[in-house]
């Protein structure tokens, strides 16, 4: 049972694929716990959440150590513990063409445990060790795997830090990527409440980086708009403006909420501001085109809008 997923991340945005880890923590948006694990000198690669936002996965890496990371929480494939867990996930990695020698299995507290050697794959020899960690809380199973060639001990002190954490508090960043999940399913309320709490949170202690705090907004004042809220997305982009004057999307994303509201002249305003400071756009994204943006289509006709759009370079 291996659930599809999608990169979480926008525009390039993908804050924890350049710093180090201290700790990996990973959950989802309707859980009350988080995976836990210590993880110092690991940079997280990848975090992808399925597109119904049940199943989450992430790859990390130590360049230092050599040691390969991967997680993935998805929902259990049937009742029962961490050793059930592990003899499902088990019995399918079996069936891959990796030869495995010296397997062993065992349980530390609550974990099942899974170790072997990797001595051959599609005819290359190799000696990676690798171990498998189970676990299961609620009605969800973990699988943790960590390799390394010519393990020396490493492994098995992080399978040590390996913990439920029940009392886990989502930070800024978790409802930013928990928004994120429900932006990309076009769910913009739900997204709305997780946009909101990560803003909330961001504005009693500021932790995002800038692009991403950037991003938050810009989002959340794009969900307001989207459900139907222009009153909100209004005063959002409005806020955002007084905070960062010369980023394009604000505008842009502003100019869409007055012409929702069908103030033609405001609207007008925002686009040439947005155009103005289009060269500050994040890496990666760029001013839409008005002509192609449903936001814009009843002014299309208009010979004054046709005309200083042709001004907008």
């Amino acid at each position: 049972m291996r659930i599809i997923y999608y990169a979480l991340f926008l525009i390039g945005v993908a804050t924890s694929q350049t710093a180090f880890s201290a700790s990996i923590s990973l959950s989802l948006p309707e859980l009350p716990w988080s995976l836990e694990i210590a993880t110092p000198g690991f940079t997280v690669e990848k975090m992808d959440i399925s597109p119904d936002g049940a199943a989450a996965r992430l790859q990390a890496r130590n360049k230092a150590s050599s040691v390969i990371l991967s997680v993935f929480l998805e929902p259990a494939a049937q009742k029962g513990d961490s050793k059930a867990c592990r003899e499902y996930y088990w019995n399918r990695a079996k069936q891959s063409p990796i030869k495995k020698e010296q397997i062993s299995m065992h349980e530390t507290g609550s974990i099942a445990v899974v170790e072997y050697i990797a001595t051959e794959y599609l005819g290359r020899k190799t000696n990676q060790k690798n171990l498998n960690a189970y676990l299961a809380e609620g009605e969800y199973w973990i699988d943790v795997h960590l390799s390394k060639t010519d393990d020396e001990g490493t492994l098995q002190s992080i399978l040590k830090s390996i913990r439920i954490n029940p009392t886990y508090i989502p930070t800024a960043s978790d409802r930013f990527d928990f928004g994120n999940i429900y932006f990309k399913q076009k769910n913009y309320k739900k997204a709305v409440t997780q946009y909101e709490n990560a803003f909330v949170l961001e504005k009693q202690k500021s932790s995002l980086p800038r692009n991403t705090w950037i991003v938050l907004v810009d989002q959340l004042g794009m969900s307001y708009g989207i459900s139907g809220d222009l009153a909100k997305s209004k005063q959002l982009l409005k806020w955002a403006i007084s905070k960062e004057p010369e980023y394009p999307m604000f505008y842009y994303n502003l100019a869409c909420t007055f012409a929702e509201m069908d103030n033609f002249e405001e609207a007008l305003q925002n686009l040439r501001l947005a155009y103005k400071y289009k060269h500050n756009s994040l890496p990666g994204e760029s001013v839409p085109n008005p002509r192609t943006d449903s936001s814009f289509a009843k002014y299309l006709s208009n010979p004054v809008f046709s005309t200083e759009l042709n001004k907008m370079k």
